[in-house]
C-alpha cells in the first residue's frame, strides 16, 4: 500500500513539474511571438501601428468577401495625424467593436462615412477611429489617458454601454489595465491581476472575455433571425435577469467611469460627446423578415429574449443620458434614432455596411452643428438640420 501511495505521489509531482515546465515554455514562446495580439501590457494599452490586415470572409454573408483593415502610424483606423493638429478640426471616435467595425472595409465604417459626410462642411478636417473590440469604459479611460490626449484632438466621440453591461467595478476588472499586486480574492481576480505580468494569463483572460461576450450576444456572428427561436419568460425570470445585470454597483460604476472620462478629456482640452448604444433586438417587428424583435432569443438555448436584453441595455443608455445632462455633455441618442432593422445589423449589435451608413447619417448633422458652433472659422458650408423627433 505504501509503495502504491508513493507511486501516486511521485506521478502527481511529475505531472505538476511537467505542467510547470510546459507553462514556462509557453510563456517564453508567447513573449517571443504572440499571434493573438493581446493589447494590455502592464499598465498600458499597446496599439499596433502601420499594419494592414487582409481578411477572407466566408462566414458573415452580408459583408464583403474580402476585407482590408489598416492601422495608421498611431494605431487607429483612418489617415495619419496632420502635421499641424492645432489647425485641424480633429475628432477621434472611441468605443468597442461597434465603433471599431473590424469586419467592415476601409471607408465603410461609420466613422469613415461620417467623416465623408462632414468633409465638405469643414476645412482641415481630420477624423480617426480608435475603437477596440471588447473595450468597455475601463479600456476607454486607459486609451484616452495613454494615447488619445497626447494627440490633442479637439473632440472625442464615445459610443458606450454594450461592454459595460453587468461589469463589476471591483479591483479585478481594473487589474487587467493596471499593474499592481496579484489578488487572490477569487479565481477571476487572480487571473485578471496576473495578466499584466504573464502572457499565458493574459491569453486565458482574453479567452474568458470572449466566452462572456458570446454569452451576452456581443460576439461577431452570422445571425439568421428566422432560425432563432422565440420565447416568453415569466416575471420572476425577467426579474432575475435584471437583477444580475442591473446591480447598483454596476450602474454606479459605469456612471463614475463616464464622469471620469469626461473629466480627463476636458482637463486635456478635449471636448467629449457621448453616444447611446443601439441594438437590433427589443422592440417591434423586423419589417424585412417579419420576426418579433421582443420575443426572439439572443441565441439557441438562451434564457433571455430581445425585450429583456433591450430593457437592460436601455438602462445603461439612461445612465449615459444622465451623465450628459449632469456634466453638460452633448449626448447623441443613437439608440432611439437608429431604426431597428436587420438591414442595419449582421447580428444583434454589430453594424452591416448599410447600418454603418445609417449611423453616419444620424450622427453627422448633430456633430456638424456642434463643430460649427465651436469652430465657426473652419466652416465652409452650412450644416444640415438636426432631426429633433424620432
Amino acid at each position: 500500500m505504501k509503495t502504491r501511495i508513493r507511486g501516486i505521489l511521485l506521478n502527481l509531482i511529475g505531472l505538476a513539474i511537467g505542467c510547470a515546465l510546459a507553462m514556462g515554455l509557453l510563456e517564453i514562446l508567447l513573449r517571443l511571438y504572440n499571434p493573438f495580439q493581446a493589447r494590455i501590457k502592464g499598465d498600458r494599452i499597446v496599439l499596433e501601428t502601420n499594419k494592414q490586415y487582409k481578411i477572407h470572409n466566408d462566414i458573415i454573408k452580408v459583408l464583403d468577401p474580402e476585407i482590408t483593415v489598416v492601422r495608421n502610424s498611431v494605431g487607429f483606423r483612418g489617415p495619419n495625424p496632420p502635421t499641424d493638429m492645432n489647425a485641424a478640426v480633429s475628432l477621434i471616435t472611441i468605443g468597442g467593436s461597434t465603433t471599431q467595425c473590424f469586419f467592415l472595409n476601409e471607408g465603410k465604417t461609420w466613422t469613415d462615412q461620417m467623416g465623408q459626410l462632414l468633409s465638405p462642411h469643414f476645412r482641415s478636417l481630420w477624423i480617426n477611429n480608435a475603437g477596440l473590440d471588447g473595450h468597455s469604459t475601463y479600456g476607454h479611460q486607459v486609451l484616452l489617458e495613454d494615447h488619445v490626449v497626447k494627440l490633442k484632438p479637439k473632440m472625442v466621440l464615445l459610443l458606450v454601454g454594450a461592454n459595460d453591461m453587468g461589469r463589476d467595478p471591483g479591483a479585478e476588472w481594473d487589474a487587467e489595465n493596471v499593474k499592481s499586486r496579484v489578488s487572490f480574492g477569487s479565481a477571476a481576480a487572480f487571473l485578471k491581476s496576473l495578466s499584466p505580468y504573464s502572457e499565458v494569463a493574459s491569453l486565458v483572460a482574453n479567452l474568458f472575455r470572449s466566452m462572456n461576450a458570446y454569452k451576452r450576444g456581443l460576439m461577431h456572428q452570422n445571425v439568421d433571425l428566422k432560425a432563432l427561436p422565440e420565447g416568453e419568460f415569466d416575471e420572476a425570470q425577467v426579474e432575475v435577469y435584471r437583477k444580475e445585470n442591473l446591480l447598483p454597483r454596476y450602474l454606479n460604476g459605469f456612471k463614475e467611469r463616464l464622469e471620469r472620462i469626461v473629466t480627463v478629456a476636458r482637463a486635456a482640452g478635449v471636448e467629449p460627446v457621448l453616444v447611446t448604444q443601439p441594438g437590433l433586438l427589443g422592440k417591434g417587428v423586423d419589417k424585412r423578415l417579419g420576426v418579433n424583435l421582443e420575443r426572439i432569443l439572443l441565441s439557441q438555448g438562451a434564457k433571455v429574449n430581445g425585450k429583456m436584453w433591450w430593457g437592460v441595455m436601455e438602462t445603461y443608455n439612461d445612465v449615459t443620458r444622465q451623465v450628459g445632462q449632469q456634466q453638460k455633455v452633448t449626448v447623441i441618442d443613437l439608440a432611439r434614432k437608429l431604426e431597428k432593422t436587420s438591414l442595419y445589423f449582421y447580428d444583434t449589435i454589430h453594424f452591416s455596411n448599410e447600418g454603418a451608413a445609417a449611423v453616419a447619417k444620424v450622427l453627422m448633422p448633430e456633430m456638424c452643428a456642434i463643430m460649427a458652433a465651436r469652430y465657426p472659422q473652419s466652416l465652409i458650408l452650412p450644416c444640415p438640420p438636426v432631426e429633433t423627433e424620432w
